[in-house]
């Protein structure tokens, strides 16, 4: 029952949980751990035991099923914990625990919930400690920290992650209290930058609690922990302290408090077991550490799981020359943010091979390339350009000054225009980056750009012509990529097989037809912006209103369905899902349905991603997204022929303003965006259609293996590469388990990553702006699409996540055109990454939501509930009091 933490023998997590095994294992490495035992998970097992008895326990788990509020049955739940008895065993073995320990000990008591590191999970806030308890008060600071694993913070929490609510676990842990002059918290890496090669303490007078609980400003030091050097050290107001009292704990401010509460001596100290433990632990550590009397002790030590791994592959040596990498998959095209599994990555750059082969030549770019050797490479679920090498070439930095801010990704330009370059330049030059490699590919270049140019020239002169048979082009491939594909064909041969199909109808059709909207969008702010607030709106007006943008159509398809159905259809899915298999909804309902899986059946959230699912795979995804609108009396359709009409109208009051050769030009630049706005999408579009064809014929591939019992589930086949599927094909011993085993631990540690950055170096240290001067109440980006909305804050990370109300503003780290959906309901959309032409920007546009990007850390910053006023025009979010 019970573990002192100088055993030899140790429990397992699922006994002691995840505290009391660190305590345990730091004890046994001879760190400075205070006295201490574990009342372990079978301690608690009578008390458990009695409480599934109780009429308050029934009264849990029926409002649990009901979803009723749970405040009133888990106050009383936890009452009846208070009133336990210690059964014999129990007080004999605390007893006996006790005796090992010096008398007068105070103690600190907190839980150590197996479930809660079981799962990776974090409880944070939901279990309950007591300091400076006393030998009279032990038992009622026990059956405290026991009652706080029925917390209703805890019951939502595990009903929110899926996990067992009707089997609680829970073990409590008994430490000597110390009584310390100052305290606080470390880190082995910089939470605030991720730098692994900066440690991290802060520190008051006093007991810890005054830290950990955010009571105060602490003192901030910062180590680099290479050179063991103090590179900031920050003053904190340290407004009060916590110290030791008769009862308990109390809190007065310090007289010291003008002080640093550690001496630098001190801080290398703490640093130097931060890089013990990190070793120790093979992961970041954070640490709770105390100083009494001059002495070290160590109250707590916990792997940090919110933080960016980078792949050993990418790591440098600490004290070695950095490479700075950029992340190009949160950009305009791809647009996500989640990792990639390693079939997804193996396609991406075969098809970017194939296609960028007629421009520039072969290539040879890889998934598994050498991040130190290659310009493009795919590693831990992403796609990285190792941004050292191209800055051997040009500045980064005068490069993003020279765009226009408001048609890229507004946080991107930012960060590089903050690049340090000289810090991150590489010495020497990868063989593809040298003068003559790149002199080699230059003819075939030129060719094939004159090519390009040709059919642009064409396009432009002629664009009705062009416009023709770039249509029986287009659809022709699109009725291709999205047939049934029954083929003899390796997947790997069937993928080659398609980019090869496509390169020349980018090379022909989608960048001629691209190219020209895109230049005559930057020509026409140059022809008619002056700076004026009149001409500005007009301008921002003529860039919207464009039929035949996929994104925005999938939206309307979805509202024109939802309101074909009773809003109280949408309230039990899975019935509605049954009936639409088995064809009992309306005609009108069932024929719009077969078209739009028909036109999108390929698309759907993360498209990006061949694991996940697509509009044509799940019913019950298409018809959740319906749910959102199915009582919204915003109409996308109608707002977005109302941009039309205000476009047109908007073209010709400035055609008025100008004369003669400025509105000829002005003509012809409106003619073009005009026929050529509908095809800005069709990169995308193809590009999400040849995703979804490999995605089904990888499934095909799934399932041969699941049936030779080699897989467990057709969609494992996405854990593996084209290179590791051909061996399987080629070898019946090939362990396809193993290999997809071997990948999952890295890809769980990603799982934590909220946001991937723009910009990541060597050692793990990630791009940041400073912040600009405004207000308190202020956060300023970049207003991509005009407007003033007023609503509370809605936070998703994915799109399914919850579902966005009539009055919510959405907060999203990006978007792509599954969360087209969200947007109906929205009042307004607050975007970390985004630009005027990534999806966000331009579906907020045509439903005339205003909207903000390249607000850095937003998801983090705002919290549901919040009231905002969100100004698109002028990039502003405003806290509003309540």
């Amino acid at each position: 029952m019970i573990y002192q933490f100088g055993a030899t023998t140790h429990p397992t997590l699922s006994e002691a949980g995840g505290k009391a095994l660190s305590l345990m294992r730091m004890a046994q490495a001879g760190l400075p751990v205070p006295l201490g035992f574990t009342l372990a998970v079978t301690f608690f097992e009578p008390w458990i035991a009695k409480l599934q008895t109780m009429p308050e326990w029934d009264s849990v788990q029926t409002a649990l099923c009901n979803g009723d509020d749970l405040t009133a049955v888990t106050s009383a739940l936890k009452a009846a914990c208070t009133e336990l008895p210690f059964t014999p065993e129990q007080e004999e073995q605390l007893t006996n625990a006790l005796g090992a320990l010096p008398d007068d000990t105070r103690f600190a008591v907190r839980s150590s919930s197996p479930e809660e590191d079981l799962a990776g999970a974090s409880f944070a806030g939901g279990y309950t400690t007591t300091l400076g308890v006393t030998a009279a008060t032990l038992l009622d600071a026990v059956r405290c920290s026991f009652a706080s694993a029925f917390d209703e913070r805890v019951f939502v929490y595990k009903q929110q992650h899926g996990f067992p609510v009707d089997q609680p676990r829970i073990a409590v842990i008994v430490q000597q209290q110390i009584d310390a002059d100052c305290a606080g918290v470390g880190f082995s890496l910089n939470p605030l930058n991720n730098d692994y090669d900066e440690a991290v303490i802060d520190a008051n007078w006093g007991l810890g609690e005054s830290v950990v609980a955010g009571m105060v400003t602490p003192d901030h030091v910062v180590v680099d922990k290479v050179s063991k050097t103090i590179i900031e050290k920050r003053l904190g107001e340290k407004e009060t302290s916590v110290y030791l009292a008769d009862n308990g704990i109390a809190k007065r401010k310090s007289s010291q408090s003008h002080e640093f509460a550690i001496t630098d001596k001190q801080a290398l100290t703490i640093t130097v077991v931060l890089s013990f433990l990190e070793t120790l632990y093979q992961n970041p550590i954070d640490i709770e550490w105390a100083y009494a009397e001059g002495k070290l002790y160590l109250l707590q030590a916990r792997p940090i799981t919110a933080y960016i791994p980078l792949p050993p592959e990418m790591l440098t040596k600490p004290g070695e020359r950095r490479i700075v990498y950029l992340d190009p998959s949160l950009t305009e095209g791809m647009t996500t943010n989640r990792p990639m599994m390693p079939l997804t990555l193996d396609w991406f750059f075969g098809l970017m091979r194939i296609v960028a082969t007629p421009f520039i030549g072969p290539v040879e770019i890889r998934a598994d390339g050498n991040p130190t050797t290659s310009l493009l490479f795919g590693a831990g679920g992403r796609i990285y350009i190792n941004a050292s090498q191209l800055l051997t070439i040009y500045s980064l930095k005068q490069n993003a000054q020279k765009q226009d801010v408001a048609q890229m990704d507004a946080l991107f330009v930012q960060l590089l225009a903050n690049l340090d370059e000289e810090r991150y330049r590489a010495v020497t030059r990868i063989e593809a980056l040298r003068w003559e490699s790149l002199l080699r590919r230059l003819p075939i270049a030129l060719w094939h750009i004159c090519h390009l140019i040709g059919q642009t020239i064409i396009s432009v002169l002629w664009p009705e012509h062009f416009l023709r048979r770039y249509k029986l082009v287009i659809d022709k491939t699109v009725r291709d990529l999205k047939q049934p594909h029954k083929s003899n064909l390796s997947l790997r041969e069937f993928t080659i097989k398609l980019a090869t199909d496509l390169a020349p109808i980018f090379e022909t059709m989608v960048f001629p037809a691209l190219m020209p909207y895109m230049y005559y969008l930057e020509h026409l702010e140059k022809l008619f912006g002056d700076g004026s607030e009149e001409n500005n709106q007009l301008l921002d007006t003529m860039k919207m209103g464009f039929a035949g943008n996929e994104a925005v159509d999938i939206g309307i398809r979805l509202y024109h369905m939802a309101k074909m159905l009773p809003p109280a259809d949408f309230a039990k899915l899975d019935h509605l899902v049954a009936r639409l298999e088995k064809r009992e909804l309306p005609a009108d309902f069932l024929a719009a349905w077969d078209e739009f899986v028909d036109l999108y059946g390929l698309r759907g959230p993360g498209e990006s991603e061949l694991a996940n699912s697509r509009y044509g795979d799940d019913p019950r995804l298409t018809l959740e997204q319906m749910s959102y609108m199915a009582e919204s009396d915003f109409n996308p359709e109608a707002m977005q022929q109302l941009r039309i009409t205000k476009r047109q109208n908007a073209y010709q009051q400035a055609r008025q303003k100008l004369t003669g050769r400025k509105r000829r030009r002005l003509e012809h630049a409106y003619k073009i965006l005009d026929l050529f706005g509908p095809t800005r999408d069709t990169p995308k579009y193809l590009w999400v259609l040849d995703n979804g064809a490999v995605r089904r014929r990888a499934l095909q591939e799934g399932e041969m293996f699941v049936t030779q019992g080699r897989l467990d589930e057709p969609e494992d086949i996405f854990w593996l590469t084209l290179d590791e599927i051909d061996a399987a094909n080629a070898d019946p011993s090939f362990d396809l388990r193993q290999v997809r085993d071997a990948k999952k631990p890295f890809y769980q540690k990603l799982d934590h990553v909220i946001a991937f950055p723009h910009i990541i170096d060597s050692r793990g240290r990630i791009g940041h702006v400073e912040k600009p001067e405004v207000a308190p109440n202020l956060l300023s980006g970049l207003g991509i699409s005009r407007g003033v909305a007023t609503g509370r804050i809605k936070v998703l990370h994915t799109p399914r996540e919850k579902p966005v109300e009539k009055g919510d503003v959405l907060v999203a780290y990006t978007t792509d055109p599954g969360w087209t959906p969200l947007f109906v309901n929205a009042e307004a959309i607050i975007l970390e990454v985004g630009g005027l032409l990534q999806h966000g920007g331009v579906v907020a546009r045509e439903y005339g939501k205003p909207c903000v990007a390249g607000i850095q850390g937003i998801t983090t910053t705002l919290q549901d509930g919040q009231l905002v006023e969100v100004d698109g025009t002028t990039g502003v979010v405003r806290l509003l009091d309540e």
